[in-house]
């Protein structure tokens, strides 16, 4: 696959992948079972551990939720630049979590299935690869070396810190030990898996993928593919030197899951036009 093999070449890091056609099963892959940071990624998961409570009946998509100040987290969305007292549906803030990434509406949906809950929901599935130990706050407070306990901490300094770029890299969150990661088979498995209908209910993944269909943020996976012919499914992740996107490409003629992660960054300007020469490489090896 020299196409392939020379946009490898181009990304500034370590990157690995997993490609694979939903009706042939033929795949391609590179550092396919390595470890990579989730980044926010971690969110197409949490989404699965949403529809799985909902299913059973712990959890409503239409129960409104009212947003209160120390409910909101630092990084990427749009609820920390919101008043208080705001409601929205479990729906609203599924679809902020995955369409613009929205951190607050993430860790209101972590705090709402659980973290145990998740992991055991997770289990089954055999992504062997996969830990979702820490929420939104708990990543960026740790990264930048702050206490996510501390209930005082408002969402404004964080933020501070992050534009700073004040890294803590002996962290947590800078640890494959104790922070979220997957591998690319795994988070392409969890795709195709929606796909096919394979988790939570017929229903559920038809939900699941109507949001992630929605995406706003389009920089990598799709940003060179054809686009009258080629829609994407995906969700977007990324925080210094850590760069992903995992979903489904459908084309006139099949669909296949694919998820493309990068770590140990030396460009970050560069990386997501790498990933997206990355990304088309694998629609034109596919498609030959």
């Amino acid at each position: 696959m020299p196409l392939v093999d020379e946009a490898i070449a181009r990304v500034p890091g370590l990157v690995g992948f997993f490609a694979e056609d939903l009706t042939t099963g033929e795949h391609f892959s590179h550092n396919a079972d390595k470890t990579f940071f989730t980044a926010s990624t971690f969110k197409v998961p949490l989404l699965v551990g949403l529809f799985t409570q909902v299913e059973s009946g712990n959890i409503g998509l239409s129960e409104r939720f009212k947003l209160k100040e120390d409910m909101k987290v630092a990084g990427s969305g749009v609820l920390k630049e919101m008043d208080p007292g705001i409601e929205l549906t479990i729906h609203d803030l599924a679809m902020l979590m995955i369409i613009v990434s929205d951190n607050t509406a993430t860790d209101i949906i972590y705090d709402l299935v659980g973290k145990d809950n998740l992991r055991e929901i997770l289990a089954p599935l055999g992504l062997t690869n996969t830990r979702i130990p820490m929420t939104c706050r708990e990543l960026l407070c740790s990264i930048v070396g702050l206490n996510p306990q501390d209930n005082s901490l408002s969402w404004i300094k964080v933020q501070e810190k992050l534009r700073n770029q004040e890294w803590v890299f002996d962290s947590k969150g800078f640890n494959e030990e104790t922070s979220d990661v997957s591998s690319p088979r795994d988070m392409a498995n969890l795709l195709k898996f929606i796909e096919r209908r394979e988790v939570v209910s017929t229903k559920a993944c038809e939900q699941m993928l109507n949001i992630l269909k929605r995406q706003q943020l389009r920089e990598m996976l799709p940003k060179k593919l054809p686009t009258k012919e080629v829609h994407v499914a995906h969700k977007t992740g990324g925080y210094f030197r850590v760069q992903c996107d995992v979903g489904i490409v459908y084309t006139s003629k099949s669909s296949y899951s694919v998820a493309i992660m990068a770590k140990k960054i030396t460009d970050m300007r560069g990386i997501q036009d790498a990933v997206a020469d990355l990304s088309e490489a694998i629609y034109f090896s596919f498609s030959k």
